[in-house]
Parts: structure tokens; C-alpha cells; sequence
């Protein structure tokens, strides 16, 4: 497996950098991510799981207020069939009320229910969902659970704000009352690939966030002194930056491999997203906490951007299933494995 980037998606990656940094604090960043095709995914000239990280590392280091880890992942995970999605924002519906990304997989009944070409339900924590024009559901079906897009403004759906603890992802509960589906019902293959694109692209902007405040944190080291020096010729921080460097370009490299794995439909690309979402959970907070250390004290103030980004790094880390929620799953995934083998 080759993890160097092409040429192909240096380019990419710093194309969208470009955008990002013209596009800071317009108005059009959305239209202008689409327009240059950050959600043309899959087919022989569409982006693989690579580049969707690419973009979204990109769009967690400028902190952008954009529904791209929903709409990138139902359209990754949908495939051809979702061909209409490829120009429309989607929110994920995946929570229902009490719920948790860390529920252990099939002890999660889900309330929400579909069927006769409607859903009805409430849903929790969903993302964007006021700025939307589509949803993607996770609702109980009667083959089992299913992946409905219903549209925002459809009758029968309403949007409630709900408190967000990163203010640049904006929460929402939705009520579905009869709410018409615009589309078939996707089924258990999807939801799985939802759920692994998703964990991976939420690792990605963690990155893409930690790295910003790495840099931001060195620039300042760099600067700031005192006792006549700079606070970064000081023994303990270089120890410490040298520690948030390491957990940086590790968490990176594990996200890369992931991701290559995905496009290359490695048999155990859904363990190594789980990996690679375990790894970045822990160590992009790593990295904020050192970075604020660093910063002192006015990294809490409203001011300062420190606090943002760590902000986003938490979200992240929670949704599709925090470190320790993985960490279970590759440890029953290799008990199922080595139990056989024992008794053999």
C-alpha cells in the first residue's frame, strides 16, 4: 500500500487550502466547496476516501462552519444510487433521544421508524440540520434498519436548535412526523459504510484542528518570551512540543493508511478506520491540551481561537464513537477471533 500523496492530491490539498483561506468569513464557502468538487465522490474521476480527508483535514484546521462531514459521507456511502445527493447538503439523523455513538453495536434499539414511504420519529444532535435542504435518517424499517433521506422543508419535519458545544456546528433536534422519503431506503450495507467513512472523516477534521493549534502553538513559543528568552528555548515546552509533534503526525499517518485502505477495499479497512478513530481520539486532545498549556492562560479567553479548535476536536472525537467505544470493538473483534482458534 503506497501512503504517498500523488501529485494529483497535493494538489488537491492545496487547492483547498487556497479556497479556504479566500473564502474566510464569506458567505459562499459552501457553494464554492461544491463548485470545485469536494462532493464529486466515487466513479473512476470522483474523490476516494483519501481526498475526502484531505478536505476535511483542511476544513478542521480553518475551523469551517460547513455541513461537509454529513453530506461527503452519505454520498460515500450511498454510492451510484445517491447520484441526486451530489450537489445538496445532507445532515445526519443518527441519534435517537438517549442514545449514544458509543452504544456497543446491536443493543441500540432504534425509535424511529420507517415505513410506507414516510418515517416518523425524533432525532438527536443532528448537525446543520437547520441549513440543509436534505436529512439522512437512521430509521427502523420492517428488513431491518435503513438509510431515508427525507427533505428538510418536507411536511411532517421540524427542527429544534439545541445547545452545541462547538458553535461552528450548530445542533438540532428533528421531529418526523409522516415525513415523505425523496428517495428509496438504503439498507445494513450502507448504515456501515456511513458509519465507518463518518468516524474516519470526524478523525480527519481532528487532525486538521490539533495541527492548527501544533503550528499556532510553535509560532507562539517562538514569539513570546520571558526571563529575557523565548519560551520555546525552554527545556520543558521543546520536550512538549516535540511529544504534541509526534501524537500529530501519527494521528495523521494512521488516518492516511485508513483511508487508503478504504479505497482500496482492504478485507479489514473497517478495523483499521476503528483504529485509526481510537488513536486520533485520544491524541488530537493530546495535542489541544498541550497547545493550551503552551498558550497559558489567554488560550480561554473569547478572544483567542485555541479554545475553538479544542472545541471541535471533543466533537469530533464523540461522534461515530469516541476511543474507548472502539477500543471495545477491536477487543471483541479479536476475541471472537482467537476464542476459535484456542479451542482448535
Amino acid at each position: 500500500m503506497d501512503l504517498e500523496l500523488s501529485d494529483e492530491q497535493q494538489w488537491l490539498s492545496e487547492a483547498v487550502e487556497t479556497l479556504l483561506a479566500r473564502e474566510a468569513g464569506g458567505g459562499r464557502l459552501w457553494a464554492s466547496l461544491v463548485e470545485f468538487g469536494a462532493l464529486s465522490v466515487g466513479g473512476e474521476d470522483g474523490l476516494g476516501a483519501v481526498e475526502l480527508c484531505l478536505i476535511a483535514r483542511a476544513l478542521g484546521a480553518h475551523l469551517a462552519p460547513v455541513p461537509y462531514l454529513g453530506s461527503a459521507a452519505v454520498r460515500f456511502a450511498a454510492g451510484p444510487p445517491a447520484a441526486d445527493l451530489a450537489e445538496h447538503a445532507v445532515a445526519l439523523a443518527v441519534l435517537d433521544p438517549g442514545s449514544s455513538w458509543a452504544a456497543p453495536p446491536g443493543l441500540t434499539v432504534l425509535e424511529t421508524v420507517a415505513g410506507g414511504g414516510a418515517v416518523t420519529g425524533r432525532k438527536t444532535a443532528v448537525e446543520h440540520a437547520a441549513a440543509v435542504p436534505r436529512l439522512a435518517v437512521v430509521a427502523a424499517a420492517p428488513h431491518g434498519p435503513a438509510l431515508c433521506v427525507v427533505e428538510a422543508d418536507a411536511v411532517g419535519v421540524a427542527c429544534v436548535p439545541q445547545p452545541s458545544f462547538d458553535t461552528t456546528a450548530p445542533m438540532c433536534a428533528v421531529e418526523f412526523a409522516e415525513a415523505r422519503l425523496a428517495s428509496e431506503p438504503l439498507g445494513d450495507d450502507a448504515i456501515a459504510r456511513l458509519t465507518t467513512i463518518g468516524a474516519l472523516l470526524a478523525a480527519a477534521e481532528a487532525v486538521g484542528a490539533a495541527g492548527r493549534m501544533l503550528e499556532d502553538a510553535c509560532g507562539y513559543a517562538a514569539e513570546r518570551r520571558q526571563f529575557g528568552r523565548t519560551i520555546g528555548s525552554f527545556q520543558a515546552l521543546r520536550h512538549l512540543l516535540a511529544d504534541m509533534y509526534v501524537r500529530q503526525a501519527s494521528s495523521w499517518s494512521s488516518v492516511l493508511y485508513a483511508a487508503a485502505a478504504l479505497d482500496e477495499d482492504a478485507g479489514d479497512a473497517a478495523r483499521t478506520v476503528s483504529v485509526a478513530k481510537a488513536y486520533v481520539s485520544r491524541a488530537a486532545r493530546e495535542v489541544a491540551h498541550g497547545a493550551m498549556q503552551v498558550f497559558g492562560g489567554v488560550a480561554v479567553t473569547e478572544e483567542h481561537p485555541a479554545h475553538r479548535y479544542l472545541r471541535r476536536i471533543v466533537v469530533r472525537e464523540r461522534q461515530f464513537g469516541d476511543a474507548a467505544h472502539h477500543e471495545r470493538a477491536l477487543g471483541r473483534q479479536l476475541a471472537a477471533v482467537a476464542v476459535p482458534e484456542a479451542v482448535g
